[in-house]
């Protein structure tokens, strides 16, 4: 037998709203409808572009060349 009867969750459970007879270890579907959900925004990435010096101002290959060349404790 399927039935659809309404309840809440309180943040540990499932509290049914209305009166239904089941037996211990019964076997139940629960179907979840979110409502009132927040919507998430979309992030604006540009508005964290264009900040800063830029790491490469010429062939990144020079870059890590220097980087290289700097690695090492004298």
């Amino acid at each position: 037998m399927l039935t659809a009867i309404e309840g809440y969750y309180d943040g540990s459970r499932i509290v049914l709203t209305e009166n239904l007879a089941l037996q211990k270890g019964q076997k139940v579907i629960v179907t979840a409808e979110v409502v009132d959900a927040p919507v998430k925004k979309p992030i604006d990435l540009s508005v964290f572009m264009g900040r800063g010096k830029k790491m490469f101002e010429g062939d990144a290959a020079e870059y890590v060349k220097g980087l290289r060349d700097n690695d090492r404790i004298q």
